[in-house]
């Protein structure tokens, strides 16, 4: 029977066993790297494991936990002590962290959810408390993360401020050169990154130091870097895959556009945004691709613009499917899939009437699903709008699934901010619908969305998992970068309505019992078992690296 477990990391590793919730630690790093707060939730889940369960295995996974969280927040004081009660010498940060705190009051300001201040006011009053406490360095930190927020070069208006012990500068000074990173600024991150202390056993920030080099045009140093950083920690699974991109980087065969394609979109009521995806397609190469939009159900003037464009931007080859009523996502996929064109395809792609592909998309694609064995479906790599830029969806698979409960893997790393060290080609179990394209014999074995998840959400990744349960691989190719400007899919953190939030835990419902008969197929279609079931030796117990 279902159970109901509310949507979270939290609760639901605590309705798991202790050995299911180390399998569910392990699928997520053959996804992911560690950040801070999916760290602490693992950590916090472990530490409630009570002492006739607690074994050297678990204690093992505590300490590589708590390592990586020393290494992300080399300012928490109480993670500090924890390390040195652990045997981790870090008395003397200890020491300078004890020195070097924020007043009360200015503590109590930075612990505020930052959400609700407006961002150049907050960076503004960071700086003046910088100016007043420059010894402080959770204050710098929070500039940093400030300054990348808000497009000013990072660190470049106050670091110079700056008045604390070179061993709580050093990592400062490495965040910095991570910031100019994720904001795009390459040369100046290599700048710094030459001029920054080094820090040899911190996988973090040979990472960054790696897709600096990368970015840069020394990919030799980079696949070194990364290298290095692989055999401080082996279980950093998608450092292992960015390495093996750099190494043989992936090349768009044009080639691919010579194939039968039909590119389907569908909309109800976006008509500005369906207007810029229509721009973006037209922009993009789809060689002799037929192209079809169904409005469903429009009253915003959808009609008209679709006209317009198809006039102006695609010399009238699009085919207009204009429906009297809204019948939903899944309905309108199929009924697109059901017409002549979407029968004869060799392959077809979907996308949303809400997104920006960028010009080598659908080669990309159909080259990533010629290379891969067995491919039935292959997704993009999906990004929020604006900068800096952010993941909002790379890929999933099942992280749990047992009688009573089914859950999916987080679709993207809690600290979402895109540094490239996605940017492969990988298999996994479900990918983003609002850039997909399908093999023909993937469309024959699956021909249909599931309408019962109408108006949407859940209905692609339920096709998805169709594909896999048939033997079919589910392909990222994380070197299309597609930005979607809109959200409403399961699994988000976006405000909504009362009905919308009912809509989703039904689905919730319904998606368990539509799988309910293969949950043990479905468990398997994870990483547990590509991740060792212990962790690697810990490097230097006498001494603890600080962070990029």
């Amino acid at each position: 029977m279902f159970r109901f477990v509310q949507p979270g990391l939290p609760t639901e590793l605590s309705a798991i066993s202790t050995d299911d919730v180390l399998r569910h630690l392990r699928n997520h790093l053959g996804n992911f790297l560690l950040d801070s707060p999916i760290c602490a939730v693992y950590l916090n889940r472990l530490t409630e494991i009570s002492g006739h369960e607690s074994n050297e295995t678990t204690v093992r996974w505590l300490r590589y936990l708590l390592r990586k969280y020393s290494l992300l927040n080399p300012f928490d004081e109480q993670t500090a002590q924890l390390m040195i009660q652990m045997g981790f010498d870090l008395h003397a940060r200890q020491r300078a962290l004890a020195k070097c705190q924020p007043p009360q009051a200015v503590a109590e300001w930075l612990a505020r959810p930052r959400e609700k201040q407006q961002p150049s006011a907050r960076r503004a009053r960071l700086i003046d408390a910088l100016r007043a406490t420059p010894f402080v360095p959770a204050i710098a930190e929070r500039l940093l993360e400030s300054d990348v927020e808000t497009g000013v070069p990072a660190g470049g208006e106050w670091f110079s401020l700056l008045r604390m012990p070179a061993l709580l500068r050093a990592p400062l000074e490495r965040m910095r050169v991570r910031a100019l990173l994720l904001q795009g600024d390459h040369a100046a991150a290599r700048e710094a990154m030459e001029q920054a202390p080094d820090e040899p056993d911190n996988e973090y920030w040979l990472n960054t130091k790696a897709e600096i080099a990368a970015r840069t045009g020394d990919t030799d140093r980079a696949a070194e870097l990364y290298r290095t950083s692989l055999d401080l920690d082996p279980l950093q699974d998608p450092v292992r895959r960015r390495l093996a991109e750099i190494e043989n980087p992936f090349r768009p065969d044009p080639a691919t556009l010579d194939a039968k394609t039909e590119i389907f979109l569908y909309s109800w009521n976006k008509c500005d945004l369906l207007r810029g995806t229509l721009a973006s397609l037209a922009a993009s190469r789809i060689g002799g691709a037929g192209v079809a939009v169904l409005l469903n159900g429009c009253s915003d003037g959808s009609r008209n613009m679709v006209d317009q464009i198809n006039r102006e931007m695609f010399g009238g080859r699009i085919e207009i499917v204009e429906l009297p009523i809204n019948i939903g996502a899944p309905a309108a996929r199929n009924w697109l899939l059901a017409t002549e064109r979407g029968r004869t395809a060799d392959h077809v792609a979907f996308l949303d009437d809400d997104v920006e592909v960028p010009e080598n998309w659908l080669e990309s694609l159909l080259t990533a699903l010629r290379d891969t064995p067995g491919a039935g479906v292959v997704g993009a790599k999906v990004l929020m709008p604006g900068l800096p830029r952010r993941a909002q969806y790379l890929y999933r698979n099942v992280a749990h699934a047992s009688q009573g409960l089914l859950r999916l893997s987080l679709d993207s790393p809690h600290d979402n901010r895109d540094d490239g060290l996605y940017d492969f080609v990988r298999p996994t179990a479900s990918v983003m619908g609002c850039c997909h394209a399908f093999t023909r014999a993937a469309l024959d074995a699956v021909p249909e969305f599931d309408i019962r998840f109408t108006p949407s959400q859940m209905d692609d990744i339920a096709h998805d998992l169709d594909l896999r349960l048939k033997g079919f691989e589910v392909v990222y190719c994380g070197l299309v970068a597609c930005v979607h400007h809109q959200m409403s899919g399961y699994g988000r953190g976006a405000k909504s309505s009362l009905g919308s939030q009912l809509g989703v835990q039904g689905n919730d419902v319904k998606f368990y019992y539509r799988f309910m008969e293969r949950l043990g197929e479905l468990a398997r279609l994870n990483n547990a078992e590509e991740i060792s079931a212990l962790p690697p030796p810990l490097p230097g117990l006498e001494r603890l690296p600080c962070p990029a």
